[in-house]
């Protein structure tokens, strides 16, 4: 698997949720609810393992996993090894259940705005996104989970498969010809 590998018409499926960058520093300024700490570090302790093992057995050939460069910075390094355009629709994209309530503090690590002035030229946002969601794709994750394209023969079954795993999957967007990345609502 490399992260040059996506296909026109492959879908694009996530494995961990996103929030863990304007939690974790939510956190750092004291701000932080105990309930809330305990689910990002659920989250982060979950290790890529079974994500892995998925994405091996179906043959999976691009994927990436997301770190510190945000899901659209990991998410537009795909895009462009493999020559395509990222198309991922926000509603679909998963948060932790707190990730907005910090993202409306404006809690956002350092890194994300780095992110966001390095990636942005390549994201193409719709106008009804607002500056606050669209930094929520911009948040540098720590552990965070793996990006893959799938193709959409094996959809299905490879969503049967990530179940049988208690393995979380997310279905966020679709890879289509052309470059960088567009969200829409």
């Amino acid at each position: 698997m490399t992260k040059g590998g996506a296909k026109p018409g492959d879908l694009l499926v996530l494995t961990k949720p996103l929030g863990f960058g304007v939690t974790t520093t939510a956190l750092k300024r004291g701000l932080a609810a105990p309930e809330d700490v305990s689910e990002v570090i659920g989250w982060m302790s979950r290790l890529n393992a079974r994500a892995g093992l998925l994405a091996n057995e179906f043959g999976i050939r691009a994927g990436t996993d997301i770190t510190g460069f945000s899901l659209l910075g990991h998410g537009w390094e795909m895009a462009h090894a493999s020559g395509v355009q990222f198309r991922l629709e926000f509603d679909k994209i998963p948060f932790i259940s707190c990730a907005r309530k910090y993202a409306e503090q404006w809690t956002f690590p350092g890194g994300s705005s780095d992110n966001r002035l390095h990636f942005g030229p390549n994201v193409h946002f719709a106008g009804e996104i607002s500056e606050m969601e669209q930094m929520l794709l911009f948040d540098a994750q720590t552990s965070g989970g793996l990006l893959l394209a799938v193709s959409a023969e094996k959809l299905s079954a490879f969503k049967r498969r990530a179940a049988e795993l208690d393995q979380p999957v997310w279905v966020l967007g679709s890879v289509s010809a052309g470059s960088g990345i567009k969200v829409a609502r």
